[in-house]
C-alpha cells in the first residue's frame, strides 16, 4: 500500500462529490432560467452526440470507462505524481452525467459553446483529461531520463 493513500483517495472522493453536487445543482438551475447563454436541453448521445445508443447501454458503458479509468489513474498516479483533483474531476463529471441518464434516460446540457451545447459535467471531464494528459506528458520524459540515468531499475 501506497502511503497516504487513504487521504489521498478520500480528498479525490470529496472532490468527485463536489463536482457532482455542482453539476447537479446547475443543471436544475438553469431550467429555471433560460438565456441567450443558458439553454437547457436533453442530450440522449454521448461524448458531446459522437456516440449515441439505448440509455441503459450507455450507462452501463459508461460504469466500465469509469471504472476502467480509476484503475488505470490509480496505477499511474503515484509514479507519475498525478495531482488527485485531476482524476477526481473526471470521475464526477462521468458520475454527474450518468446521474442524469440513470434518472432521465438523457443527459441535462445547457451551456451554450460556438461548438456544442455542454454542462459543468462535461467540462469537468474536459479539465481533468486534459490534465492528466498534460501531466504525463511532462512526466514521462523526466522518468525515462531518471530511469535511465539509474541504470534501468526505480
Amino acid at each position: 500500500m501506497r502511503p497516504f493513500a487513504f487521504p489521498r483517495r478520500s480528498t479525490g472522493l470529496f472532490v468527485t462529490m463536489t463536482v457532482v453536487l455542482v453539476d447537479q445543482v446547475t443543471k436544475i438551475a438553469a431550467t429555471h432560467d433560460p438565456s441567450s447563454i443558458v439553454l437547457p436541453v436533453r442530450n440522449p448521445a454521448y461524448a458531446l452526440g459522437i456516440v449515441s445508443g439505448p440509455a441503459p447501454v450507455l450507462i452501463i458503458g459508461s460504469v466500465v470507462v469509469l471504472g476502467a479509468f480509476v484503475v488505470m489513474v490509480d496505477a499511474l498516479a503515484s509514479r507519475f505524481e498525478i495531482s488527485v483533483y485531476l482524476p477526481a474531476l473526471v470521475a464526477g463529471g462521468m458520475v454527474g452525467n450518468t446521474l442524469d441518464r440513470i434518472r432521465l434516460g438523457s443527459v441535462r446540457d445547457f451551456l451554450v459553446t460556438p461548438w456544442a451545447i455542454i454542462n459543468i459535467a462535461d467540462i469537468a471531464v474536459a479539465a481533468g483529461i486534459v490534465g492528466v494528459i498534460f501531466t504525463l506528458a511532462a512526466r514521462v520524459p523526466r522518468r525515462r531520463v531518471q530511469l535511465a540515468s539509474s541504470g534501468g531499475t526505480a
